[in-house]
Formats: C-alpha cells, structure tokens, sequence
C-alpha cells in the first residue's frame, strides 16, 4: 500500500537538519514488534524510524546512547515487574526523551500510575490502529502543534488547519 501523499520530514536538533523521528521500540515479543514496526513503516520515506530492542538491559544501554526522539514501551517486560518497567525507563531518560506507552494492561489504574510516572500516552495493544499509534508518537515529540492555542481570530481555522496537518503527517489524507 502507497500513501497518495508523502510525510514531511521533522526539523529538529540542529537548524536546517532533517531528521526522521528515532523510536526505540522496547518489546520483548518478537510477534508483536514486528507488527509494531509495521505500523510505523508502512509508507515510503516515512518519518519513523523504529529500533527494537527485546530487553529492559539493552533499552536502557541504548538509551545511554544519542539519537533516539521517543520510547514506545511495552509494560509487561519480563526482567521487571510491571510497576518498575516504566520507572527504570524515566530513571535513565529523565524527562529528555518522552516516553508512549504500547500495553496489553487496560486497567485505568495503570494508565494513571503511567501518566503519574512520566508518560506522555498510554495505548492499548490490540485497540489501537496504526493511525492512533503514530499520531500519539508525533504528538510526543512535536508537542507544540497540539498544545499551541488558536489565537482569538480564526480559531476555527487554527484547528481546522491541525486537524489536516495531522491527518496529512499521519498518510490519511483521501
């Protein structure tokens, strides 16, 4: 499947760079990376770039490391129980990188304690299309586009303008 319109490249870091945005992918089901990844590559010179790393040790050894924009984390790692994947991860990123969290767990208890600990979205596995997951992934690195209030005049147009600049990034402009 080719998308009809292409996704701009990101400017980041320094001026004049383009960069694709670097998600560390910490899962440990090779199945359900691998679906992951597709949703996040289904497009030609798409803007995501996905590293996928099946253990807490290595994440966090990568994370020591430049170049990733965001973490999309599984919280049910085997290494660590599932209250202590999320902080291990925010101890080493410490608020520099934004952190999305990709889980089966859909109690509302956990996407509290989540958003508590430091993550920017919580999404349920199997509930969320790749549309979803990658408009959460952008909005976590280019916060700005969302949090930026309409100005008094033309509000209608400021959101009707972010609502196709979204659907546009996100290849789901018919």
């Amino acid at each position: 499947m080719t998308s009809t319109c292409s996704e701009p490249t990101v400017h980041r870091s320094r001026p004049g760079k383009v960069l694709p945005i670097q998600v560390l992918l910490v899962e440990d089901d090779p199945d359900a990376a691998r679906l992951t990844s597709t949703q996040l590559s289904q497009y030609k010179n798409d803007i995501f770039r996905v590293e996928w790393k099946s253990n807490i040790l290595s994440a966090l050894s990568r994370l020591t490391e430049p170049g990733i924009d965001v973490v999309l984390l599984d919280l049910g790692m085997p290494e660590l129980g599932v209250d202590e994947t999320l902080p291990a991860i925010v101890s080493v990123v410490a608020k520099t990188i934004p952190i999305v969290i990709l889980s089966a767990d859909d109690s509302t208890v956990s996407q509290e304690v989540a958003s508590l600990q430091g993550a920017a979205n919580y999404l349920i596995k199997h509930r969320t299309s790749s549309v979803e997951l990658r408009q959460a992934l952008y909005e976590a690195v280019i916060p700005a586009m969302n949090s930026k209030p309409p100005s008094d005049v033309g509000s209608t147009i400021g959101k009707t303008a972010r609502h196709f600049v979204t659907r546009i990034l996100l290849g789901n402009l018919s």
